[in-house]
């Protein structure tokens, strides 16, 4: 039995559609909630009905709690309070009267399941730390597997019993081992905090005993679309713009603290933060300092000099997003029972390959968008390898009208070097991706792809 886990789905259709899919596609039977199917995003009825109609079972999230009035809104911040607040006023006292009966935690045959954690279920604290990991593993101390959600960020915590030892493990997938506990956070549905814009999930194999963390890329038009047509302000969904996404991150409300569990005001479980803020000379300092480097980085241009790039990365950057239609090589696949070791480059500029075993290497790229109007497209990439020879292919296929395929021909290459052809798009096609296959144990680079719409000159 393969079960899902999702978790913070707040209120995005398309990214709850998008996961559903993808858990039905790798056959999962069972659909378990963590937690916030409402809260800031523009489509809590529709969200909550759907996930109602797939869930298996479901824990109460702060989100759910303050929609359904068992937690007070006035304890989030600005945003997440606005949202709450009109979530509560569109969903039917039905629909609020099924989030008011959720649990807290849910348990079933060494699984456990909870929002933020398990010492105080009640109170949502954030599970982000080893310290934090050691709390919830004595609070559940007969279940191998526990799984939260909350942070909207994905990781593993790994509990050796015959020592005691906790580790932070980065969200990869792994199969359980004997004699170890595990917290798993499968990362957000609908919000995301990390650096990609992705519905991210995890799968639970009971049989195999495998935990398997995936990514599923989603349309945001239709997400952008809703919040306008919605009344929400876009401007406040910070994760939509690339650059606020590398410098900001959106919590309800602020953490609690371990050290007293005394509320404050009535009933609030949790304790405001102080803030620290620098003196205005300082920032004027950094400015300043700023400002010299600029200047001097400008005189050794206009003198000729050139800084020899430190990395590969930077002598390597990927095109734009307006020319190129793939999307970061943090989102490309690897299929399953493919026989390779991948390692993305630094600032995603390539991913280096080692073959395990005599299975070819997949690399297949995410399923994108074609643009409307585009009759042809360019395929553009480089490989590297310590060999002169090297046997690999690429190969563009098609997603058609009514989910047919059409695979175009695989080009076959023996050599390294920088590689480019272009192909006629069908009429009817909806979207394309990319399957690149290295065979041998040799290992090789993949650099700069680039799958554009290709006009002749």
């Amino acid at each position: 039995m393969r079960i899902a886990c999702f978790a913070d789905i707040h209120a995005n259709l398309p990214a709850l559609e998008a996961v559903i899919a993808d858990a039905r596609e790798r056959g999962a039977s069972h659909v378990l909630g963590l937690g916030d199917v409402v809260g800031y995003g523009p489509q809590p009825v529709e969200a909550l009905a759907r996930f109602r109609e797939v869930a298996s079972a479901a824990v109460l999230g702060n989100h759910d709690a303050a929609v359904c009035g068992l937690l007070d809104p006035a304890l989030f911040n600005a945003f997440a309070r606005e949202t709450a607040e009109r979530a509560a006023l569109a969903l039917s006292d039905e629909a609020k009267g099924w989030l008011r009966a959720l649990p807290y935690v849910i348990e079933s045959d060494g699984l456990a399941c909870a929002h933020g954690g398990f010492a105080d279920p009640a109170r949502f604290h954030y599970l982000e730390t080893k310290a934090d990991a050691a709390l919830n593993f004595a609070a559940m101390p007969g279940f191998q597997v526990l799984v939260v959600g909350h942070t909207h960020i994905p990781c593993v915590f790994a509990r050796e019993e015959a020592t005691g030892t906790i580790r932070k493990l980065p969200p990869e997938d792994f199969v359980l081992r004997a004699g170890w506990r595990y917290i798993l956070n499968p990362g957000a549905v609908g919000f995301p905090r990390g650096n990609t814009l992705t519905a991210d999930y995890l799968l639970f194999d009971t049989v195999t005993r495998h935990v398997l963390f995936r990514a599923v890329p989603y349309d945001l038009a239709p997400y952008r679309l809703a919040l306008v047509r919605n009344g929400y302000n876009p401007m406040n969904y910070w994760f939509l713009s690339p650059s606020a996404r590398r410098s900001q991150r959106e919590q309800a409300f602020l953490k609690p603290t371990r050290a007293a569990e005394v509320p404050v005001g009535e009933g609030a479980p949790f304790r405001p933060r102080q803030a620290h803020r620098l003196p205005h000379a300082f920032w004027w300092a950094m400015g300043a300092l700023a400002a010299l480097i600029l200047a001097l980085a400008a005189v050794l241009i206009w003198l000729g000099y050139t800084v020899r790039e430190a990395d590969l990365a930077e002598q390597t950057a990927p095109a734009g997003p307006e020319q190129n239609l793939f999307p970061p090589l943090t989102q490309w696949v690897f299929p399953e029972g493919a026989g390779v070791c991948a390692e993305v480059l630094e600032r995603g500029a390539g991913v280096r390959l080692s073959p395990q075993g005599a299975a070819p290497a997949e690399l297949l790229s995410p399923l994108c968008r074609v643009p409307p109007g585009i009759r042809q497209l360019r395929l553009s990439f480089q490989v590297t390898s310590p060999l002169k020879t090297l046997r690999y292919t690429a190969q563009v296929r098609f997603l058609c009208a009514e989910g047919r395929a059409r695979d175009e021909k695989a080009h076959v290459y023996k050599k390294p070097g920088v590689r480019a052809y272009s192909v006629d798009v069908p009429a009817d096609a909806a979207g394309v991706r990319v399957a690149f296959s290295f065979s041998g144990s040799a290992p090789a680079t993949l650099l700069r792809p680039v799958l554009a719409p290709f006009t002749h000159k």
